[in-house]
């Protein structure tokens, strides 16, 4: 309490001095002087000369149980709501995470802007929202020119309500904006921050949301035509996820929603009457979650093999040279023939030495989600897998088609099966057929987005080949299906479990 008096006096000193000096003093006094002065608890034990991991504190514990049931329900909720849609819904979650930006696009009715809406349900603060057209000037990002301080004679510009102060946002059918306004994004989704006259601003802005009903192609070709020909991969490699949606789900999903439609109407209609139907699933909200606890939590407990980052060098720059390859091949096509190839493959991953050392973090935040997921999360199992750190073996590395390809329908998985000639072997579930396509451009991106994934699982399964033997080893391991056995038996292989995923 005397702690407590002696902050209080000081504030008000600092409180007088303020209006003598006619300067601005922050509040960050509190009605409860107890909470100003509450140092965080930590979520992770550490060696306090090493500062090594050494398991995680009852805090830490209880933000884990916390945000594994509420990923699980969040799971749950979104596929009873939206189909076909797993691996799109868990790179949102990853891109939450990674604080890094999502580009949607695909034809119109895909749901790319309910997707969006559906994960920033929970967000503990309002998102920001924009649907673009060609009159939105760069002032919605950055926020405009301060004119109580254009009186006085300075320049200042007023960041209040623009995207510039919000964490969490969503741009809408990007197409149609202005090219001269969207580059004004550079800067706040590369560096989070915005460059306004002299002034340099820091942006709270942590993840962007973008959809486009136009193809990646298309969206080019706009820059080119308005004279800014290089803008467009630098806007676009600052998505580090892009994602295909399409407008077209099989019968099976179209009846799971149709039956869940069917339900809502019903128990809206007699909700008057009887409000406790409102208690039902299809309408309940998810749950929010603490992207920071589980951004720390993520961040402690795996970390990457030193063989995992050998083979992730040689298999990033085996990618980047065909992917630059086929770039070249779809350059030739296009040139000899416009019909056949109507357009120059656009890739999603634009290999950058920024991307390449971003994409371990992606992989291992994607591996913290799926163990939220897992039966290895569950109570039974968490002493044994929070003990030590989970360290992710080149297997991991699959989960790198989060950016280095362009996601799509369906759930992709990492399959393990003894009894194949090929073991290991990546399952993209992509149901998008290009024959189906509304027109030769459409069926050529479909096309195009299909060999992206060949050309990954190509690549993927080349590098992990020279382990072979170390990897058929720690499937035996992992068979005796003990969590226990982490340290011989592989993460990815854990999971791959019946019982493990």
């Amino acid at each position: 309490m005397a702690q407590c008096r002696m902050f209080s006096r000081l504030f008000l000193v600092l409180i007088a001095a303020s209006f003598s000096a006619n300067i601005s003093v922050k509040s960050w006094a509190s009605n409860d002087c107890s909470e100003t002065l509450k140092k965080p608890q930590p979520l992770v034990r550490i060696d306090s000369k090493t500062f090594k991991y050494q398991g995680l504190t009852q805090e830490g514990l209880q933000a884990l149980k916390q945000a594994r049931d509420a990923v699980r329900e969040r799971e749950r909720l979104f596929d009873s709501e939206l189909r076909n849609m797993s691996t799109v819904h868990h790179a949102g979650m990853v891109a939450r995470l990674f604080k890094g930006n999502m580009f949607l696009y695909g034809p119109p009715g895909g749901a790319k802007s309910a997707f969006v809406n559906w994960l920033m349900k929970g967000e503990k603060e309002a998102p920001f929202k924009l649907q673009l057209h060609q009159m939105i000037t760069e002032q919605a990002f950055t926020g405009g020119q301060n004119f109580e301080a254009a009186k006085e004679g300075r320049f200042e510009i007023n960041t209040k309500g623009s995207l510039v102060d919000h964490t969490i946002a969503l741009i809408d059918e990007v197409e149609k904006g202005n090219p001269a306004a969207l580059a004004s994004l550079l800067s706040l989704l590369n560096e989070r921050e915005v460059l306004v006259g002299h002034q340099v601003i820091k942006a709270r802005l942590e993840t962007l949301f973008a959809t486009s009903n136009a193809n990646l192609p298309e969206i080019f070709q706009q820059f080119v035509e308005s004279g800014q020909p290089s803008t467009a991969p630098a806007l676009f490699n600052r998505f580090q996820f892009k994602a295909f949606i399409y407008n077209w789900l099989n019968p099976r999903d179209q009846a799971v929603l149709d039956k869940r439609k069917q339900k809502a109407r019903y128990l809206k209609a007699i909700a008057e009457a009887n409000p406790e139907v409102l208690k039902d699933e299809v309408f309940l909200e998810p749950k929010a979650l603490d992207w920071a606890a589980m951004r720390q939590l993520a961040h402690s407990m795996f970390e990457e093999s030193p063989l995992f980052m050998t083979i992730y060098r040689e298999f990033a720059n085996d990618m980047r040279e065909q992917t630059n390859r086929a770039i070249k091949e779809s350059e030739e096509r296009h040139k000899n023939n416009h019909l056949d190839e109507p357009f120059i493959y656009f890739p999603s991953s634009d290999y950058t030495e920024r991307l390449r050392q971003q994409i371990p973090e992606i992989v291992m935040l994607s591996a913290f989600v799926d163990f939220l997921r897992s039966p290895l999360a569950d109570d039974a199992n968490l002493a044994a897998m929070t003990q030590k750190q989970i360290v992710l073996d080149p297997l991991s590395l699959w989960r790198g088609f989060l950016v280095m390809t362009t996601i799509g329908s369906g759930t992709a998985k990492l399959v393990y099966n003894p009894e194949a000639e090929q073991k290991i072997d990546i399952d993209f579930d992509s149901t998008v057929d290009p024959s189906t396509a509304r027109d030769k451009r459409e069926e050529l991106l479909i096309q195009n987005l299909k060999n992206e994934q060949e050309r990954f699982r190509r690549t993927f399964l080349k590098h992990i080949k020279d382990i072979q033997s170390q990897i058929e080893l720690r499937a035996r391991n992992a068979s005796l299906g003990k969590a226990s056995t982490l340290e011989e038996a592989s993460f990815e292989l854990l999971l791959s479990r019946p019982n493990g995923g």
